[in-house]
């Protein structure tokens, strides 16, 4: 990866946006996905007056005669993404770190190892960056992938990530704590909201049906539904997730469709505030014939930077993987 490059993807992604939001009054976030729509469709799509419109047109050509990979193209538009999160005042934590998916990502490979075709959704997309630096770890040949949110701009931006970096992901705009107009998939994978309340009268749900409106805890259950037998969820969670109110009746609800098996501390050093700090839940739907995991595996993970450290906990993983037989046949 070179970060030049990247440099100069950001440098001319940022300058079509800025045109956008200059002539177009648009905030950056929007001008953004317009910008993004132009470079798929090699064409500018907005109206715009002449002078500007050849100003997109020789950018977008800047972009046609450079080389770079797919990862670089999503770096660069992470900075683009960050700057649009500032410009409007939303919160940087949007966008799932990159250490996180990196984890995700290798997680997905040791468990499901062997599998040439994919089935792969984030139904709670955001921004989309957890969903496609994720989908560039993976080792399998074919990924099919749907993306999930009911932010209509959060979904755009998703949209734009995953068309730029040439994956097909079919998306939609809805709550994921409802039903959804989704197959069933090998993995779902999430960053999940810290808080967050639902309307639970209008859901289908033994949760709700007890009173429990903690957002994370409804989506969990709902999501479920959604995995093929034997597949798995892999969500980034509050480290305070298993002390909310309900946290028994989660416990319940969970253990009739998967088995719990691995809860793992991120890194302090990816979060500001303690209070923002956060684990990798995964979970497994249940099968016939299935091997239930002796224990479940606690671990936590260190500062990537110390890195014979970080390798003993990834051996820690494969192994526990390995004796519990956790691996997808």
């Amino acid at each position: 990866m070179n970060d030049e490059i990247i440099e100069k993807l950001y440098d001319i992604v940022d300058e079509m946006t800025m045109l956008l939001v200059e002539h177009g009054h648009l905030r950056y976030l929007d001008a953004l996905c317009g910008a993004g729509a132009n470079i798929v469709s090699a064409d500018v799509l907005q109206e715009v007056d002449t002078e500007i419109e050849i100003k997109l047109f020789a950018l977008g050509k800047q972009l046609n005669d450079m080389t770079f990979e797919v990862e670089e193209v999503r770096k660069a538009l992470q900075l683009a993404l960050l700057k649009g999160l500032k410009a409007d005042y939303l919160s940087l934590d949007t966008m799932t770190p990159d250490a996180i998916a990196m984890i995700v990502g290798y997680l997905i490979n040791k468990l499901i190892s062997h599998a040439t075709q994919l089935n792969l959704a984030d139904f709670v997309v955001g921004t989309g960056n957890l969903l496609t630096a994720t989908l560039n770890t993976l080792e399998a040949e074919s990924v099919e992938v749907y993306g999930v949110d009911d932010d209509y701009q959060m979904l755009a931006l998703s949209k734009m990530m995953a068309d730029m970096q040439d994956y097909d992901v079919q998306f939609f705009h809805q709550s994921s704590a409802s039903a959804l107009a989704v197959p069933k998939v090998d993995v779902i994978i999430g960053d999940l909201p810290i808080e967050g309340k639902v309307d639970v009268a209008d859901l289908t749900s033994q949760l709700a049906a007890v009173g429990c409106d903690f957002l994370p805890y409804l989506l969990i259950e709902n999501h479920l539904d959604y995995l093929v037998d034997g597949g798995y969820g892999i969500y980034v969670i509050n480290n305070d997730f298993f002390s909310k109110t309900y946290t028994a009746e989660f416990h319940q609800v969970v253990s009739e469709k998967a088995e719990i098996g691995m809860l793992l501390q991120l890194p302090e050093t990816l979060f500001k505030e303690a209070s923002k700090q956060k684990s990798i839940l995964v979970v497994k739907k249940h099968q016939l014939d299935q091997v239930t995991a002796k224990e479940v595996l606690v671990g936590r993970f260190p500062n990537p930077n110390c890195v014979e450290a970080f390798h003993t906990v990834l051996t820690k993983i494969e192994k526990w993987i390995t004796m519990n037989k956790w691996e997808r046949n």
